[in-house]
């Protein structure tokens, strides 16, 4: 093996490098720029939601002030222009009146059953009272503020401190 050989697949070697790292980096900068339109595609997507939450906040808060500054559920509902006046508009046709049909199912409820058939449940006998002694009271200690037992009374409140 000559050097003449050797220099030359040194050279072979080093252009294969070479041509590597330029696809690497043409394969990087692709997927650079398809992350950036990715993310400028989703920023545009949040700029628009964030634009449709604002000018709803502004509907919502605008009602509000014409409803004298009263939130509730009746100012804050999409509203329906078109006004149905009852049995007028039924002559015609249904769905005119600007409110949605009815779909619900009806209610169904029990039949009321005549007063000779109810009859009370069954009631259980009391149980017998057991007796508890009750502890003796402690003794009172007799001093300026000591007030007897018969004396008390349930609207005086002059004993409490309201500085509590």
């Amino acid at each position: 093996m000559s050097i003449t050989d050797e220099v030359a697949r040194m050279r072979e070697r080093l252009d294969g490098l070479v041509r590597e790292q330029a696809d690497r980096r043409a394969l990087r900068d692709r997927q650079a720029q398809e992350a950036k339109a990715k993310a400028q595609d989703y920023m545009s997507k949040q700029i628009q939601a964030a634009e449709r939450y604002v000018d709803h906040r502004r509907e919502l808060g605008r009602r509000e002030k014409e409803a004298g500054g009263w939130a509730t559920e009746k100012t804050l509902a999409d509203k329906s222009n078109v006004m149905g006046f009852g049995v007028e508009d039924e002559e015609d046709g249904p769905g005119f009146t600007g409110h949605a049909v009815n779909t619900a199912p009806p209610v169904t409820r029990p039949e009321p059953q005549p007063a000779a058939s109810w009859q009370p449940p069954p009631v259980a006998p009391a149980p017998e009272p057991v007796a508890v002694a009750e502890p003796a009271p402690a003794p009172r200690r007799a001093g300026r503020h000591a007030r007897r037992e018969e004396s008390f009374d349930d609207d005086d409140f002059s004993n409490n401190s309201w500085m509590k």
